[in-house]
Order: C-alpha cells, then structure tokens, then sequence
C-alpha cells in the first residue's frame, strides 16, 4: 500500500492524538527571514509548518476538527492542510471548511454543493464496502469517485483475486482509463498494481496467483493464456496494457482532484491570525453606537495607533504610513462576519497617533471583535480584542446624533458669515428621502433682519416677523423634489439676503450646487460667487465654468471653486449657471441655474420637455432602424409635436438592483448575491454606474452610487435574509437615488412575495414611479400562482415605467432576464415633447401612448406636467 507523505503524517498524529510530542529537529520559525528577522513581506499562506509543529497542532484540534481531516484526507492537498492548521479559531475553521467545498463544486451558483454530498455518500459506501478508508481501493474510490465499469476478476489457475476499475475519460487520461487492483498473495487487503517499468515481465508476476506460477510456463505464457481460461480475459489484459502503457500517469490516481488553488490561503489573510515573532505595535480600540440603518446599530470600532512603533514607506517623493487591518465579529463564538481594510496614510497628515474608524452595522446583541492592526512596512502587527453589547438604537437617540451633527452643519455655516453683515442662511436637512412635516430653520447675523419670508415651490406660504425664523412645512406623503427658499427683509420691507435649498435630490455623486447667491434683488456690481462640486469616489472635478447668461465667465480647475464676477448695472433679469466636468469624458456635465434679481423673488418656472425613452420591439426583439417618421406620441387623446429625436446605442447606464433580504430569501440569498454580481461583471461597460439597495422591514443602501465592479459585488456580499418584506418602501428608496441622475436609467427589483411591511402603500409608490419615469424590471421569484395581487402589482409597475416583468423559480433563472434587459436598455429611442398649450407645470397625471409602425413600443404611460 503506497501512502502520500500527508496521508502518512495524518494517520501517524490522528493515532496518537493524545500522545505527547516527541522531540524533533528544531527549523526557524515561520514569518522570519534567514537571519531570524520579521518577514513583512511573506504571503501567510507560505508560512511553513514542521513535522512537529503539524504533529502538535492536530493534536491540539477538537475532535470534530480532526474528524474532518481524518474524512477528508484523500482530496486535501498539503497547501490546504498547512492552510487548516495555521488557523487559529473553530470560527475561522468553519469558515475554511466552506471554503473548502466551494472550492470543489461544479456549480458554485447554487446553494446546493454537489460535491460534497457526492462525497459524503462515498465516504459511507467506503466504510461499508472497503472497511478501512485508509485501503487502496477506498483512497481511490473517495478521489475518482463511481467508476462506469468494475470488474471482479477469479481465475485462480493463472492469476491472485483481482478488481479492474474502468473510468470515462477524465482530465488526465484518454477516452477511458484503467485502475488494477490485486490482493498479494500472502493476503491482506487489496492493492493498487503500479508496474515500476522493470525489465521484461517482471512487474507481471506479482499478479500470478500460486498455481500459476506453480505451472512454471513462465509470466508471458501464464499471460497468454488469460484471455481463454479467464471470465472477461479481454477486458483484464486490456486494463493491464493500458496501464503499463501509462505508468506515469497511473502513479498520480492517489492525488486529489485537480482544483483551483488560487485562493487556498486566501482565508488567512481574511481572519485574525497572530505571528507570535512579529515586533508589536501600541494600539487601541474603543467602540460607540451613534445611530442605526433600519433594525441594524451603527457600531463604530475606533482604533488608534502609535505611529512610534510604524514604518515608512516612499513613493514618487511622497512618504506614507501604510496599514493593513483584518476583523472578524463573532458572536456566540461562531464568525459571525469578518472584513479587510487598507489604510494609506500621507506622512505630512499624520500626528503622534493614527486614527482609523470601522463601521459596522449590527443586530442588537452581544458580540466580540477582533481586529489585527499589521504595518505592512515593518511586519509589526497589534491584535485588538473587545467585547460588544451592541445595544437598540431608538429614534429618540438617532434624532439626538442628527442633532449633534446639525450643530456641526450651524458652526460651518457661522465661520463662513461675513463680519459685520446682515446675513440669511438655512440650515441643511439630511440627504435623505423627506416626507411628511419638516421643520425649516434658519440662522441670522447682523442687526438688519427684521422679517424672514419662506417659499416652498416658488410659492410664499409664511412671513415670520420676529425670531426664530423658522416652520414647519409639509412636503406630502410622496417624496417629490422640492426647493425652500427663505428671504430675508429689513424694518422697510427691502430685501437684505436669502438662502435656498433643494429637497429629495437623490444620491448621485456627481452633482453641482451654486451656493451664493441662491436669492437675490438688485445685485450689481462685484458679486462673489460659491460654487460646490463633488464627484463619485475615484473620480475628479476637471474643471467648473460659470457663466452669467451665455457668457461664460471663468472657468476654475482647482477647488474652492470660488470667483469674483461683474453684474452689470441696471440688469433686470439674469441667471447665473455652474457647468462642472469630470475627468470621465463619457460622463455628461452637472449644471446648476439661478436667476438673478428675479421680481418678487419668485423663479420663473419654464414648460418642462418630457423626455420618453423608448424601445421597440417587433418578435420579440429591439428594432433599431427606424426614423422619426415612424413615431407618432398621443397626449391624453391628441398628437403631439416631437421636439426631440435620438436614436441611442450604448450610451452610459445608470442602474440601480434593490435585493429582497427578507427572511423568505434565505434559501436562494447566495444564488441571488453570485447572480447579482454575475449581472454587474456581464452588463457593466466604462462609462457606467450602479447602486445596490436591499430591504427587509426597511430599506437601506449596502452600495451607493459606484462604476467599480469590486464595490458594488462587495456590496452583494454584505447581504443577509432576515425578517419582514417593505417592498414599496424599498421601490421608493431606490428610485430616489435616480433623481438628478441623466442618461439612460432603469431599476431592477427582484423579491420573491408580497409587501408586508412598508409605510408607503401601493399608490404611493406607483406616484413616486411615475414621477421618477425610471424604467422597472421587476423579478418574482417563486411566487405562487394563487399570490395574483402581487403579481399584478409587479406588472403595473413595469408596465407604468416602460419595463417589464418577469417570473421564474429559481434565481438559476435570472442570466437569461439579465440579458434581455441589457439589450432593451443598449438601444433605446429617445423622443422629447412639449405638454400642450394650457398644461400648467405641477398639474395632475397625463397618461400619453407612443403609436410605432411594425413593432411594438415599451415606454413610460405618462408623466406629471
């Protein structure tokens, strides 16, 4: 019987678990150089572990845990075994052991490993059929699994028992290959035939039984006569040729089956592992819980590090402080998630201490963190350990951190007044969707001030003469984008200042506000100008024009985007536009417009040019050849004039994925976050963004507005299935990160039930749809035929916004609805129209019909004037 050097350690040590260590040669320990210094640099995965040091570590292992290797030994390899026993934790080697199988499964989409049920049903026939798991034939069978033919071989006059294995074609052999199995003839168990390539016949004569080597005819008569005295004569010199024709090959049949080992040692740079021979680092960690994300707390683990004890690294003339930092929380023991970070930080920015904030978002309950801190210039590391009650946050204290925030927004906002002058500023709300009362307030300086007017819309709904000026004002059940203004007026009625802000903006990054002036009356001369501009993470502002009217007046590439411009005197009406460019050249500029001296501070409102994008289908498929000619829009009954006429193909998309993670999605969350991702790595293009939302009994984001694929995929990794459905609320979330967005848009919904706990009802959120006039693909998974309300709902909503729906079984089913979507939303139709004569802007809901010639148009059914 041949044994692999790991089978022979394994079944030496699982022996003698319990035994004392015998001394053995001492080697230098593992994370040190030649010269016993720390070795940064080394990959833990090639750490490298004694025969003493694994003997120690098995023995040290839980039961269950040396179960495990005792069953798995035949398809383990060395790399995974050192792997196994570098870890330190049962948590962490739960985690190994999913990774183990995964690595194994033929299908990773699924929930269901077939590999390791496959195996484990071996395992049992093994024990039954072989006995011993540690024989030839149980190694081989546990590798190669079922063979598609065994022959038992009794021909005693010429041959000992033998077992012939034939196999279909695998990843190393030809269209079949052979296995030989043959029992000594001094007894024992059977074992594996390995012909050595000796002279002659001399590897045949182990397999002549006693008779036959009695009869003295010599191996190549004994052989000869195989095929007339045996039962399957043909078949067993068949398998013999073919495997002293593959010797090499035959040698390998012990090895495990060929996997991807790529990331074996990927889990050790994934979880808390000490290397007891690295220098050490001051550090510590202190946690707090400022808020919440629907039922989760917000906990925050604050660290902060010497930098005594840190190295430097230099790059391009640049010094920096380079951080890496690996956690894991646990809970009851078990890992309950774990995270990397890395941290670079400039030189010239860093004091006596390093600060690092870690952001997790938790259920209330009890909890440990575990963090190790490496300098990955130094190899000296810190391992932090604290224990967390991670408490439930109430609204009461969510409101007292907005507050304390709220502070923060007032002191910026007062360092930024100018001494000794009247001035009017409102404090920002929260970035956030807003329904409901809100409460305006504002802050004031100066002695001039004597009344504040407030607007909402364009439209004066208070006049507040005395201090505080402030109201409360009602933005409706439906979020809608909003704009308050407040005027400020001195004791004669003259305007002295204003301030204005936008509500219900969405989420995308890429936005341009001008700050000052936002009102203004009479404004001439030198006016200075403050303009806010932000871009998407990883990207940058190239430059920001302002301009007074149509002519451009400066053109900034450095922030703060501030400049002094000249109003003409006596100018009645102007307005005053902020252009800002990324550096992305397929990203459409941000604009941001306001009207100076304005009468009665009031905006002009224009007629808004509904945009439709289209796609036509005819068969099934997009059409993409046709003409302007060959659209006809019908407004409430009456065609239209098309003002605007684009046939777009491959233009940036922006698409938003909002994932049910009620507790109904457990079984199908793993197939749904690797189909998500596959969705994300298939459609995406430069150019393009994307942002993932989810929703239990509440709506959160998991990724925000992002054109990398590695954020938006780790955001489908931080997803969990748990508790109640708020689907509409979800609806209404997600569809307000696209406000402010342009380009072509849609949102995917996938969710497999009914809404059981949104505050938004179904009306409300079919509004905020049409108002959005982003196109809905929702998906129904395993939604029963009876469940006919939520299917229908699902089709009013796609059918409302230009989508469409769909509903299958198994989220196996979504590549296929990927692809369609994708092709809809690579070639669409974009036809622009003015509402008719007499359609005020803010009127009610206009339903219009797109008439095509031989096809069929998908589009939004209408809009809000």
């Amino acid at each position: 019987m041949t044994l692999r050097p790991i089978a022979l350690l394994l079944t030496l040590v699982l022996a003698a678990a319990n035994t004392p260590a015998q001394p053995n040669n001492p080697e230098p320990p593992s994370g040190q150089d030649r010269a016993g210094r720390p070795d940064s640099t080394q990959d833990p995965g090639e750490r490298k572990l004694s025969r003493g040091e694994r003997r120690e570590r098995i023995k040290n292992l839980s039961e269950e845990k040396r179960q495990f290797l005792r069953d798995v030994e035949p398809i383990m390899l060395d790399r995974e075994l050192i792997t196994f026993l570098l870890l330190e934790t049962d948590a962490q080697r739960d985690l190994y052991i999913e990774e183990f199988w995964r690595r194994r499964d033929p299908d990773p989409l699924t929930s269901y490993n077939q590999y390791r049920e496959g195996y484990f049903e071996r395992l049992e026939r093994a024990k039954i059929e072989f006995k011993h798991l540690a024989s030839d034939r149980s190694r081989v069978y546990l590798v190669k699994g079922e063979p598609a033919e065994r022959i038992k071989v009794d021909c005693e006059s010429l041959l000992v028992p033998l077992e012939v294995w034939r196999y279909l074609t695998g990843t190393r052999f030809s269209s079949h290959e052979f296995v030989v199995f043959y029992k000594p003839r001094n007894g024992g168990d059977f074992v594996l035939w390995q012909p050595l390539g000796g002279r002659g016949f001399d590897d045949l004569t182990e397999l002549l039984s006693h008779d036959g080597q009695r009869q003295g005819i010599g191996v190549f008569a004994a052989f000869g006569g195989i095929e007339m005295q045996c039962i399957n004569g043909d078949k067993v010199l068949g398998a013999i040729n073919w495997v002293q024709a593959n010797k090499l090959e035959n040698a390998k049949v012990f090895e495990p089956p060929a996997i991807d080992t790529e990331d074996i040692n990927a889990i050790l740079r994934a979880v808390v592992i000490e290397n007891p021979d690295a220098p050490k680092i001051e550090a510590s960690m202190e946690a707090r819980f400022p808020g919440r994300r629907g039922s989760r707390t917000s906990a925050e683990l604050i660290l902060s590090i010497a930098r005594k004890d840190l190295g430097l690294t230099e790059l391009e003339g640049n010094r920096y402080y380079n951080v890496d930092l690996t956690g894991e929380i646990l809970k009851n023991d078990k890992l309950f998630e774990n995270f990397r970070y890395r941290y670079d930080f400039p030189a010239e920015s860093v004091g006596e201490t390093l600060n690092v904030v870690v952001e997790r978002f938790l259920r209330p309950a009890d909890y440990k963190a575990r963090i190790k801190l490496v300098d990955v210039n130094s190899g000296a590391e810190a391992i932090l350990e604290k224990d967390l009650a991670v408490p439930y946050i109430r609204e009461s204290q969510e409101r007292r951190a907005r507050e304390l925030e709220g502070s923060r927004t007032v002191d910026h906002l007062l360092q930024e007044f100018r001494t000794g002058e009247s001035q009017l500023r409102v404090i920002p709300l929260p970035n956030e969707i807003l329904t409901g009362l809100q409460k305006i307030e504002t802050i004031v300086t100066g002695d001039r001030i004597e009344a504040v007017e407030f607007y909402l819309d364009g439209t004066k709904v208070m006049t507040k003469r005395r201090p505080p000026y402030e109201l409360e004002l009602d933005f409706g059940s439906v979020p809608r984008q909003r704009r308050v203004k407040a005027v400020a007026l001195d004791a004669d009625g003259k305007f002295v200042g204003g301030d204005e802000l936008a509500i219900n903006v969405g989420s995308d990054p890429f936005r341009v506000w001008i700050e000052q002036p936002r009102v203004s009356m009479n404004l001439s001369g030198n006016v200075r100008v403050e303009v806010d501009a932000k871009a998407p993470e990883g990207s940058e502002i190239e430059r920001v024009e302002i301009w007074l009217n149509e002519a451009r007046l400066a053109t900034l590439y450095e922030s703060p985007y501030i400049q002094s411009i000249h109003v003409p005197e006596g100018l009645r009406v102007g307005y005053l536009r902020a252009v800002a460019y990324m550096n992305d050249p397929t990203t459409q500029p941000a604009e941001d417009v306001v009207f100076l001296n304005a009468p009665d501070f009031i905006q002009e409102v224009d007629v808004h040019l509904v945009e439709l994008p289209i796609t036509v289908l005819r068969n099934g498929k997009p059409v993409q050849d046709l003409g302007q000619s060959a659209f006809r829009v019908v407004d409430e009954g009456n065609t239209v004039e098309i003002s605007r006429f684009e046939h777009v193909k491959n233009l940036p998309l922006s698409i938003g994925l909002s994932m049910d993670a009620s507790g109904s999605m457990q079984p199908r969350m793993d197939e749904a976050q690797k189909a998500g991702a596959q969705f994300f790595s298939k459609v995406l293009r430069p150019g393009d963004k994307a942002f993932v939302t989810a929703f239990d009994t509440e709506a959160y984001t998991v990724q925000k507005w992002s054109p990398k694929l590695a954020d938006l995929h780790a955001g489908l990794a931080s997803l969990r299935a748990e508790e109640a459905t708020a689907l509409y609320d979800a609806l209404v979330y997600s569809l307000y990160h696209f406000q402010g967005v342009r380009g072509q848009k849609a949102l995917v919904l996938i969710s497999d039930g009914k809404d059981t706990a949104s505050k938004f009802t179904f009306d409300q959120a079919l509004e905020y749809a049409r108002r959005s006039a982003v196109p809905i693909y929702a998906v129904g998974i395993g939604i029963r035929q009876t469940e006919i309300d939520a299917k229908f709902k699902l089709r009013q909503l796609a059918k409302e916004t230009g989508g469409n729906t769909y509903f299958i079984e198994s989220t196996a089913d979504l590549s296929p609805i990927y692809d369609d979507i994708e092709n809809e939303l690579r070639s669409q139709y974009v036809i622009g129209f003015y509402p008719p004569a007499g359609v005020e802007p803010g009127g009610d809901w206009r339903e219009i019909d797109v008439v095509v010639e031989n096809g069929v148009a998908k589009t939004i059914r209408g809009y809000y004037p």
